[in-house]
């Protein structure tokens, strides 16, 4: 996430071929996801090594990236450590890229705080992190948001993304109102955290939502031939309305 001060699109692929044709639409943050698995579903091993590898390439865009890590509860810091040398192995090439992890189920243990600073500590800068708050957290044990602003801040993660734990339909304004959504984008950035808002949105939420000057506006499904299919194809026509939603265009992104 830039430090620009302008709302700018997010948008998750699921394939190489569709990280490509993000690529060529110039859009300026590329996320890596499997819509498959969950709102912040993981991406296969060798998936993430073919997207690191393209988004670092010198050919490459020079768009921001990352890849979704799924729920923090999930992780095993030992077992999936590859995950984290693919997205941001120490060194000039790989510093750029970031992971995202959810806290859904994490207020059923203790030691979340814990697991999550360890993780931390293995990524060469916390500012490779974005720590995803779920607006609808109470329908599946995550932290509410005055506890992600604050462990966010302890370990100097100064990214994070408002989203929708749960894909049944609802969007992000069925949980937040639209006063409630500034307010968190307002806290957020008083505390110097870059902030990004996902969740369900629909195109023609995009013009509204982005004139709160969230940093990012992230988008999968809205984008895709079918918006009601989170893991169907993306459409080249819909991600051009998306930019156009949020006051972007081609020329200036490129």
């Amino acid at each position: 996430m830039s430090n620009s001060t302008a709302c700018q699109l997010l948008v998750s692929a699921n394939t190489l071929d569709e990280c490509i044709l993000l690529q060529d639409l110039n859009i300026p943050w590329i996320d890596l996801k499997e819509p498959r698995h969950g709102p912040l579903g993981r991406p296969e091993l060798p998936l993430v090594k073919q997207f690191a590898n393209r988004m670092t390439s010198a050919s490459s865009s020079k768009a921001h990236w990352s890849i979704a890590g799924g729920e923090l509860p999930d992780w095993n810091p030992q077992a999936d450590q590859a995950y984290l040398e693919a997205v941001c192995l120490r060194g000039t090439h790989r510093t750029d890229g970031h992971i995202k992890w959810g806290l859904a189920q994490a207020e059923r243990t203790s030691d979340w705080r814990v697991k999550l600073a360890k993780l931390v500590e293995q990524i060469p800068s916390p500012k490779q992190v974005i720590l995803v708050h779920y607006a609808d957290y109470a329908r599946v044990e995550a932290p509410e948001w005055s506890t992600v602003l604050a462990i966010a801040a302890e370990l100097k993660i100064d990214k994070i993304l408002i989203d929708t734990a749960i894909k049944d339909g609802s969007k992000l304004t069925d949980w937040l109102e639209i006063p409630e959504i500034e307010q968190r984008i307002q806290d957020a950035k008083r505390c110097n955290f870059q902030i990004a808002i996902a969740g369900s949105i629909p195109l023609d939420q995009l013009a509204k939502l982005s004139r709160l000057e969230p940093n990012w506006i992230g988008v999968r499904g809205a984008v895709c031939r079918n918006p009601k299919d989170r893991t169907s194809t993306i459409d080249p026509g819909l991600v051009e309305k998306a930019l156009a939603q949020v006051g972007l265009s081609r020329a200036e992104v490129g």
